[in-house]
């Protein structure tokens, strides 16, 4: 708590640098320089797992890499700003060109957590922290005791690409009947091999959450 009054004194009287390339000059999160050089990916379904179909903003690279990189591992917690941003104007192109009609009254919006040991060495759930900005601005309410993560895996990105599935297997806990019929909207921040979302959606699928989108900010 005393850190986050620190930081935003800070806020007050120093600009606010860019995440990515550290640029003050339009006192900007993500500044428009590095902006324009993301480009989405298509908006249409690029992975299916257990029938859901996963939907990826952008490949994990660039200045992506970097605002990902810089809010989960240098503490730039305002980067959940910028990230949600992104993938809401990618979310509200998916539902136009898939006729999709997703809204307050038919969905709620749930995420891929961290271990409570991760997120206390880190500070913040940095998947609830863009899941919740994601909510401010489609109207969607959020829902974070879905699914709980119970098992402190190693990170994916250190594990060999065919022990990721071992890695997270039995990592979460699904509290069922919780979506109320509604369409669950899963957002993960980065997948690689899919090893993580398989694990959590077939979980999800065996406690009867039967209607699942998920949105994923990049992908390896």
């Amino acid at each position: 708590m005393i850190k986050n009054i620190f930081e935003q004194l800070a806020d007050l009287i120093y600009k606010q640098k860019c995440v990515v390339c550290g640029c003050s000059k339009t006192n900007e999160i993500l500044c428009k320089n590095c902006l324009k050089t993301v480009q989405n990916l298509s908006p249409f379904a690029q992975k299916k797992i257990e029938g859901v179909n996963i939907f990826c903003a952008f490949k994990y690279e660039g200045t992506i890499k970097t605002l990902i990189r810089n809010f989960k591992f240098n503490r730039r917690k305002s980067a959940a700003i910028p990230c949600a941003e992104l993938l809401y104007d990618y979310f509200k192109n998916v539902c136009n060109k898939n006729n999709l009609n997703l809204n307050s009254q038919n969905s709620i919006i749930t995420c891929i957590p961290s271990h409570p040991l991760r997120i206390l060495k880190r500070g913040y759930c940095h998947t609830e922290l863009i899941s919740k900005e994601f909510s401010n601005l489609c109207g969607i309410k959020t829902n974070f005791k879905i699914i709980k993560k119970v098992k402190n895996t190693l990170p994916q990105y250190k594990v060999k690409a065919n022990q990721k599935a071992k890695n997270v297997r039995g990592a979460f806990k699904i509290t069922p009947n919780l979506a109320q019929g509604k369409t669950l909207i899963l957002i993960d921040d980065i997948t690689t091999t899919t090893a993580t979302l398989f694990e959590a959606i077939s979980n999800l699928k065996n406690n009867s959450y039967d209607n699942i989108i998920c949105f994923v900010l990049a992908c390896a």
